[in-house]
């Protein structure tokens, strides 16, 4: 599976339907900005929104996993079928990874600023008290 043919199908997809990248992304109720970030494989769309993209683009789920349109016969053995499965929810789980990463980082940022700012502001206090 890979993000970027992924995004290159999603985007020609959503211009074969005539619709901008805000379009797709109000009927998905994510930003716009999501949608640039699959189309330009820096991420990929989480697997509760792979139904709702396959509906809107008229292509299935499998085709959307695997980054390019069905052959002449449209079939997949299952093994291909089972791997970009898995791959997908690999790809999720390690961008919620990402995600939970990034929020610590700025909890922890903010608990030292806000200790920071105690502290010079308690260094204030007893200098005008003094």
């Amino acid at each position: 599976m890979d993000k970027e043919k992924t995004g290159h199908l999603i985007t020609e997809l959503r211009k074969e339907k005539g619709m901008t990248q805000k379009q797709l992304a109000d009927a998905l109720n994510v930003t716009d900005k999501a949608v640039s970030k699959w189309e330009r494989g820096l991420s990929f769309p989480d697997v509760s929104m792979l139904e709702p993209i396959s509906e809107i683009l008229d292509v299935s789920i499998l085709e959307i996993l695997e980054g390019s349109r069905a052959g002449k016969d449209g079939t997949m053995s299952r093994e291909e079928v089972q791997n970009l499965i898995s791959e997908s929810v690999e790809m999720s789980e390690e961008e919620m990874r990402h995600k939970r990463e990034m929020s610590r980082f700025i909890i922890i940022f903010l608990v030292v600023l806000f200790l920071l700012l105690i502290s010079i502001t308690l260094n204030i206090i007893s200098f005008l008290v003094a």
